[in-house]
């Protein structure tokens, strides 16, 4: 919830907008302080990489640009009226070249893969007389 309280009537306890209504219409607008990541949704998957849902509604696809540089995955969004930027840094096990996007009901979900492992490599061993 956001750090906005109900404040002036003294003895009352004090309470956030979002606990009196139900549900907070602020909640992006104070993401740092509530220890939302500006409504960013991160989980990992089955797979053992992670997917990444990220909220886009009324951003057309093509008004939405997903770029990687330097291990920095940006998401930025702009339109006629307004514009939002994303960033997350990526860990090393995610694999650059295999990373999905899909937008579908005003919600953008980013599929991110690890590395595929490596396997063990057989060297023969070689006899020479």
């Amino acid at each position: 919830m956001s750090d906005l309280v109900r404040t002036g009537v003294p003895g009352s306890p004090q309470r956030s907008l979002g606990d009196m209504l139900g549900w907070d219409p602020f909640r992006n607008f104070f993401a740092g302080a509530s220890g939302v990541f500006g409504g960013i949704e991160i989980n990992r998957s089955e797979s053992g990489g992670y997917t990444v849902e990220i909220p886009v509604a009324g951003y057309k696809p093509d008004e939405i640009d997903v770029t990687l540089e330097d291990g920095v995955l940006t998401v930025a969004g702009k339109s006629e009226k307004r514009q939002f930027t994303r960033s997350l840094l990526l860990p090393d096990e995610i694999d650059g070249e295999n990373i999905g996007a899909n937008v579908e009901h005003g919600l953008l979900t980013l599929t991110l893969s690890v590395h595929p492992k490596a396997q063990p490599k057989k060297i023969p061993v070689n006899y020479q007389a």
